[in-house]
């Protein structure tokens, strides 16, 4: 171990958060650590994303076990209940071992226990707020941090403390921009859909996808990022209806867990329309590379924050288009693909580009 003062990186938002460890690990001068869960999902045995990427890259990567608070009563969220104490403890002991002089955290019920207990023993801490409207985990990290990094402008009129704030925009990780692989190649020249459900995929956006398979290849080629989610076995599902094909549209369609490394770059800028949810990184990788896009906003994610960003969305693109969860079908999705290939290239987009950069130096220099 290096005799350098060290870091701890957490939160559930993990594409920039992995982006600022890269980034400080260049300078290699810090100690540093992620704090997250191996398995993102109650009851689900699969590895969480952030552990398997962490144990590939080399990433020192504390295991926390904890709960966040549901908006119903049943099982799962009496469990989840219970594991909140169990990683208030873990976050304890990891600072009395590690003594980090910094905490950044970057969202999410994980990132909660770890500032409770930096807290407690005086640390620094540093938050960044992805959504434009801060949800529950924000609003405890920007009451107790030093200095709170938001991805949007709009986000800071529900900040109490403005002098806390810097507008930084939202990290985008290196591969964004990189298109010099050349997994995804089609021979043929229809558009290509790139279909995604985030880090641990969207059950039912993929559901719609299988429906719809056969007559959509019919005319696009398909990348779907089907997620790792064990409990529905959709990559599976994914696998055995591409083997149902018809051989002159099995090689249009293209089904992964996940995409890593510049392959995201690849399919992202390929892409003639990107399709899926609209989670904070979704949205502003779309709008940095001005992407036409279809966004599924998640019906019941908290206080409805990736409506909030689908909408805000359109107000830098025309280019970007919203079905509602619960009118998401063939006949809904074919009409949104049809009517945004017909559109040109147009965006308003007036976002920061270099928050990796901006955070990172100021941690350089205020750690």
């Amino acid at each position: 171990m290096k005799n350098n003062k060290t870091i701890f990186i957490t939160g559930g938002h993990f594409t920039p958060a992995i982006s600022i460890y890269k980034k400080l690990e260049k300078y290699n001068k810090y100690n540093l650590y992620y704090i997250g869960v191996k398995h993102t999902i109650l009851f689900d045995k699969s590895y969480s994303q952030e552990y398997i990427y962490s144990k590939k890259n080399n990433i020192n990567f504390l295991s926390i076990s904890t709960g966040k608070l549901y908006r119903y009563i049943g099982i799962e969220a009496i469990l989840s209940l219970i594991k909140i104490p169990i990683g208030f403890i873990q976050s304890l002991l990891y600072i009395i071992k590690y003594k980090p002089s910094l905490i950044i955290a970057f969202g999410s019920y994980v990132s909660v226990p770890i500032i409770l207990s930096a807290k407690i023993f005086n640390i620094k801490i540093y938050s960044h707020i992805q959504t434009i409207q801060p949800g529950i985990s924000d609003k405890i990290s920007s009451k107790y941090s030093n200095k709170i990094f938001i991805s949007w402008k709009e986000t800071e009129q529900y900040i109490k403390n403005k002098n806390k704030t810097v507008y930084t925009g939202n990290i985008l990780r290196d591969e964004v921009f990189a298109n010099n692989t050349n997994e995804f190649d089609f021979q043929n020249n229809d558009p290509i859909l790139y279909i995604t459900g985030g880090n641990q995929g969207s059950y039912t956006i993929n559901q719609i996808i299988f429906k719809s398979l056969e007559p959509l290849l019919t005319q696009y080629n398909i990348v779907h990022q089907i997620g790792t989610n064990t409990i529905y076995k959709d990559y599976d599902k994914s696998l055995k209806l591409k083997d149902q094909l018809e051989n002159k549209l099995k090689n249009k369609y293209i089904p992964k867990e996940n995409i890593w490394g510049n392959g995201v770059g690849e399919i992202l800028n390929k892409s003639d329309i990107i399709i899926g949810r609209s989670g904070a990184n979704t949205v502003y990788e779309v709008l940095a590379l001005n992407k036409k896009a279809i966004f599924i906003p998640l019906s019941n994610g908290g206080k409805n924050d990736q409506k909030y960003n689908s909408k805000l969305a359109q107000k830098y693109s025309s280019t970007i288009e919203i079905i509602d969860e619960n009118d998401l079908n063939y006949d809904t999705l074919k009409s949104e693909i049809e009517k945004l290939l017909s559109k040109k290239n147009h965006s308003n987009i007036k976002i920061p580009l270099d928050a990796k950069e901006t955070i990172s130096e100021y941690i350089i220099n205020n750690i």
